[in-house]
């Protein structure tokens, strides 16, 4: 029976060093954890991100065309004006209406004749419908920014916008197919 005993007092102390030890290892855990919530991490910080889009290969590119009715000299933040979703249209000036049917397409088609380019008529509707489609903004942004000035004087600022951009478009897709 003595036997019997050791062997059960034997199997309690291994018992016994085994919960000792994972203890040890808890309480070990548990100061690591508690060193590394009290460290400071150091912040990473970004400075510069270059991008090298030239480097890209691009086989799909699809999106609306902007030819770039922002006049020269004018901040940045203009294009911001252009997207805004609650911008209402204004009433269209009969000038405007005027540039829209018929100033637009004659802008486009007399520099592609100047030129010898050959526009597909997919191509020209785009532009037509993506410069128009600007106007009534532009209009605005004008009207805000000058608010002294009489609409027909706004619409021949449009006049001037819109051959500089159709110059400026073409200028910097010289030797590109407009198909």
């Amino acid at each position: 029976m003595n036997n019997y005993y050791q062997s059960w007092n034997h199997w309690i102390s291994q018992i016994m060093k085994q919960m000792q030890d994972q203890q040890q290892t808890i309480d070990r855990l548990t100061q690591q954890v508690e060193h590394l919530q009290t460290q400071q991490h150091p912040k990473t910080v970004i400075e510069k991100i270059e991008y090298h889009f030239d480097q890209l290969k691009i086989e799909t590119l699809e999106g609306t065309l902007q030819i770039g009715l922002t006049p020269n000299g004018t901040d940045g933040n203009i294009l911001e004006d252009l997207y805004t979703p609650d911008a209402q249209t204004p009433e269209t000036h009969p000038y405007l209406h005027e540039l829209m049917k018929d100033g637009v397409p004659q802008y486009i088609d007399s520099y592609v004749s100047e030129h010898g380019f050959h526009l597909s008529d997919k191509h020209r509707e785009h532009m037509i419908t993506d410069i128009n489609n600007q106007l009534p903004e532009r209009f605005t942004i004008h009207q805000d920014q000058h608010p002294d000035l009489d609409p027909s004087a706004i619409v021949q600022k449009l006049h001037q916008e819109v051959r500089h951009s159709v110059a400026q478009y073409f200028t910097s897709k010289e030797g590109e197919n407009f198909e």
